[in-house]
């Protein structure tokens, strides 16, 4: 009964980290196929929602002072494992200024 339990619970971890590595790597191609100018609702059909929206500007060190009103942040989904975040910069017309890519360590 233990060992179907601990081996149910493994299985359980290697399921999650597997879908989090996909999602990853699903996200991070997703990031760059972003263009320039590319609108707020482009970028959410592309990359979905995002994880937190950052007003200052100033998301994870990284900031844009030229013509940028809000920061998309998505995060890695092994956050725990992973420090990875990418950003995406819009301006007052909701069009992507600028995108960064940030693995933290």
């Amino acid at each position: 009964m233990k060992i179907r339990l601990v081996l149910a619970i493994l299985f359980l971890v290697a399921a999650a980290i597997l879908f989090g590595g996909y999602r990853d790597r699903t996200r991070n191609t997703s990031f760059l196929s972003i263009q320039p100018q590319a609108s707020e609702a482009a970028v959410l059909r592309i990359m979905g929602t995002p994880t937190e929206i950052d007003r200052t500007c100033k998301a994870y060190d990284t900031q844009v002072t030229t013509n940028c009103d809000h920061v998309f942040v998505y995060k890695s989904s092994l956050i725990v494992v992973r420090s990875q975040y990418w950003l995406i910069f819009f301006d007052a017309n909701n069009m992507a200024t600028a995108t960064s890519s940030q693995l933290v360590r």
